[in-house]
């Protein structure tokens, strides 16, 4: 690496910021509506934290990432291209 630079990219999917639940709740959602998503939005059952987000970019920030540099770390769960809309029970879109 050049001049000891390294470059690395976070791409972000879905975060739950308290914005976020803000929105949702200003859009007729109840105040926990995240908490049952269905698979369609969250296979894993949630959506990202900002703490993890903030875990990848200390661990990129790190020396045990030293050697590491040119990845790109898609946090995104399902991507937003194939989605069915139609079946969208929770009317998140």
């Amino acid at each position: 690496m050049k001049n000891n630079v390294r470059v690395n990219q976070i791409n972000p999917g879905w975060v739950l910021t308290e914005k976020e639940v803000e929105r949702k709740k200003n859009h007729g959602l109840k105040h926990d509506w995240y908490k049952n998503l269905p698979n369609i939005y969250a296979p894993s059952g949630r959506i990202l934290l900002p703490e993890e987000i903030a875990s990848l970019a200390t661990y990129w920030l790190s020396d045990e990432s030293g050697p590491v540099s040119g990845q790109v770390i898609d946090l995104e769960q399902y991507p937003m291209i194939g989605r069915n809309i139609s079946k969208d029970p929770l009317n998140l879109t």
